[in-house]
């Protein structure tokens, strides 16, 4: 498109640099932009980069410069806290039409965790001042996106409690659980994480992982093939996932 033009006409255009970055604009966190007028819009996502990511690519790198947020509008990414020696942590899995910003805005404006593609990603990445600068005029949106960061910190928050407080089989069961439920809300769900990926979202060595996956199998809890894991007996496992 050669100029601007109203918001209101440019729908799911993935061209037009003005649209709200997201393929579905009624889900997920598409909302927070909807709260803007259409200036403010037009300002936020000028000169915004659209980009395309392959599964394992790095998006945003944990300690780097907080100079842009990413709104994925398809595909899953994780969140990832690297740690020495090679041991990293799964915190958080990230779905389309979803934002992040890799944590530290308007903190100390850096990243404190990683963001990786799981599958393809498409995502556009938008400056942090000209949202800094719409933060300080729109007290609405800037409520609106404090509740976002707040919840996405509470989530990170239970996920670390719980990988300190429980032990393995209760660690296994809320990812399995949490995969089902919250990320491909159906049963069976592709097996399209690897191995070590399901273990980082544990808090577990790979082989360990393994393991238990095996002890839920041979105690009828889950099924799974090489291409899908299926839930077979889920209040079992919420119990498992309770009692830690």
């Amino acid at each position: 498109m050669s100029g601007p033009q109203d918001a209101s006409h440019c729908g799911n255009c993935t061209d037009c640099k003005y649209d709200c970055c997201f393929s579905n604009q009624h889900c997920g966190d598409s909302h927070i932009f909807g709260i803007l007028a259409h200036d403010e819009l037009h300002s936020l996502m000028d000169n915004k980069r659209q980009i395309h990511f392959r599964p394992g690519e790095t998006i945003l790198k944990q300690n780097t410069p907080l100079t842009h947020l990413v709104c994925i509008k398809d595909g899953l990414a994780k969140v990832v806290s690297e740690g020495p020696k090679g041991k990293n942590v799964i915190l958080q899995i990230i779905k389309s039409n979803s934002i992040f910003t890799g944590g530290g805005a308007i903190v100390d404006d850096f990243r404190h965790f990683t963001l990786a593609a799981i599958t393809d990603i498409d995502c556009c990445f938008i400056d942090t001042q000209k949202l800094y600068t719409l933060l300080t005029r729109n007290s609405t949106f800037a409520i609106e996106l404090l509740k976002h960061s707040n919840n996405q910190h509470l989530k990170i928050m239970s996920t670390l409690i719980n990988l300190t407080n429980k032990y393995m089989p209760g660690r296994v069961a809320d990812t399995l659980l949490y995969l089902k439920n919250n990320i491909f809300e159906t049963n069976p769900f592709d097996f399209i994480l690897s191995k070590q990926e399901l273990a980082d979202m544990s808090g577990m060595t790979k082989e360990s992982f393994i393991r238990s996956l095996k002890e839920f199998e041979d105690s009828g809890l889950i099924h799974h093939t090489r291409n899908t894991i299926e839930i077979l007996k889920e209040s079992e496992l919420l119990e498992i996932s309770k009692n830690g």
